[in-house]
């Protein structure tokens, strides 16, 4: 009869050390922490948003120093936690990395003369809104992607840019040579039609002159703007796309590999019961024996 208490009490505090979690670090790596963090992350962007007012900063400046002085504890604190549950592993994480340059060069720069360097610190921790919401580190990752993409949709328009710079500079330097006058000027004008800034004042005058004029310029800005245009922002959004598809495969494998350690622990826990279950047997028949 002892026996089987002994059992169900192996059994009882065995599974409470396979299955309670680490409290400490459930809490550093829980949805409550971080939106804690994410608030004093607002709360300090308001401060140097307030300090950019003087009327303001003359006013309550030691207030909004001391405020900002508590923010940056809370955020020193959270990397000192963060690396006592990660260890390592902290420094994996490209915005782990980045999170904890910001605040050790605000540390270290805290009390030097460098008084622009600090502030630009002090900004720079503003972003740590990205790395504290994933939408924002999937955009931004998904940006990153695409930078190669990019670099070759900014080669060709760039190419763009010189053809068409050219047959301005030699069809309409002299109806226009403020704006066509040579290849610099007649880039700097195809950059101003780009972003659609008075563009029509700049045809009008050449139209009158010149009515195939509108070819040129319709087939720049169909080019230059809404292909170039689309090509970026569909291998951004396509890269985003991809993204998400390899973040729900990683959760649903994380998924596979709890459900699996959690049959494992089972296994083990019957494993555990059948030993003990032999060696009372065994004590039982030495004991008959005896």
């Amino acid at each position: 009869m002892c026996s089987k208490y002994i059992l169900y009490g192996k059994r009882f505090f065995h599974r409470m050390s396979t299955n309670q979690p680490n409290q400490f670090e459930a809490f550093v790596r829980g949805n409550g922490f971080s939106s804690f963090i994410l608030a004093v992350v607002f709360l300090n962007a308001i401060i140097i948003g307030l300090q950019c007012y003087p009327e303001i900063e003359a006013a309550y400046g030691p207030v909004l120093s001391s405020l900002d002085m508590v923010c940056l504890i809370i955020f020193t604190v959270e990397v000192i936690l963060k690396l006592i549950v990660n260890r390592m592993k902290y420094f994996k994480d490209g915005w782990n990395v980045f999170d904890f340059v910001v605040v050790a060069a605000s540390l270290l720069f805290m009390s030097s003369q460098f008084v622009s360097v600090l502030r630009i610190l002090r900004v720079l921790r503003v972003l740590k809104t990205v790395s504290s919401i994933r939408s924002l580190r999937r955009i931004i990752t998904s940006l990153f992607m695409a930078i190669p993409t990019i670099g070759s949709i900014a080669l060709l328009m760039v190419i763009v840019f010189f053809v068409y710079g050219v047959i301005g500079a030699t069809f309409f330097a002299e109806l226009s040579p403020v704006y066509f006058g040579d290849l610099s000027k007649s880039l700097v004008t195809l950059f101003q039609i780009a972003t659609f800034d008075d563009w029509a004042n700049i045809y009008r005058p050449i139209a009158e002159s010149s009515p195939l004029s509108l070819i040129y310029f319709v087939t720049f800005i169909f080019i230059a703007v809404f292909v170039m245009l689309n090509l970026v922002v569909g291998e951004i959004v396509n890269n985003a796309a991809n993204i998400q598809t390899e973040v729900a495969e990683i959760e649903k494998e994380v998924h596979e590999i709890k459900a699996d350690s959690s049959e494992i622990a089972l296994l083990r826990n019957e494993v555990m019961e059948l030993k003990l279950l032999l060696l009372e047997e065994r004590r039982h028949r030495h004991d008959q024996a005896g």
